[in-house]
């Protein structure tokens, strides 16, 4: 990035052996933490502001909003941030070992709310299963929609997932900073359905 202000937050899959580890990622052993759609950045640049200890690789596919958090991620001196242009599926799938991860971020997942395009939703049972996959045993899964109805179907799709089981709403969003959506939505007085799941510690 511009400025010297050491390495560009954007990570190149193409420069780094698979899956990703965290001192190749990062330089260091850090925590490893992933977000699936970090949009511009508010939540990721706050989250990594408050955790020095935690390495964040957050997927965006909207290339305007990766290099927007990117450039903001930069001019913080954010050397814990990494965005991945790619699909949330590429990342979890191809990019991450099992058992890596400390906590998978999802706040605000298009709810795709026509029916012939459902399929495209992140919440499908393969996704949830590598999720749980990759989340290493006691690793949080924090999940935010404002649509019931894709709600709902979150929540089916969490309880049918063996290796994840219910963790304390309270205490895991206790210190979670609000997204760009959730600060129009409570403004808007428009309810947010949260999810807090915790990987058991049986495989």
């Amino acid at each position: 990035m511009e400025g010297g202000m050491g390495p560009s937050p954007i990570l190149e899959l193409g420069e780094h052996t698979l899956p990703l580890h965290p001192r190749a990622v990062f330089g260091r052993d850090l925590s490893l933490e992933v977000e699936i759609g970090s949009g511009k950045g508010r939540f990721l640049l706050e989250w990594a502001a408050a955790h020095p200890e935690v390495g964040i690789v957050a997927v965006e596919r909207a290339r305007k909003y990766l290099l927007l958090a990117a450039q903001r991620a930069a001019r913080r001196g954010l050397d814990n941030v990494r965005l991945v242009h790619t699909t949330a599926e590429d990342l979890l799938f191809r990019c991450l070992a099992p058992a890596s991860v400390a906590a998978v971020h999802v706040y605000f997942p298009d709810p795709w709310p026509k029916k012939r395009h459902r399929k495209r939703r992140f919440f499908r049972p393969e996704n949830v299963s590598r999720v749980a996959e990759v989340l290493r045993p006691g690793g949080l899964l924090r999940v935010k929609t404002d649509h019931a109805d894709y709600a709902a179907v979150i929540g089916e799709l969490l309880a049918a997932e063996p290796r994840l089981e219910n963790a304390d709403e309270e205490e895991v969003f206790a210190q979670v900073p609000a997204t760009h959506f959730e600060i129009k939505y409570a403004r808007e007085q428009r309810q947010v359905f949260r999810f807090a799941q915790r990987r058991g510690v049986s495989p």
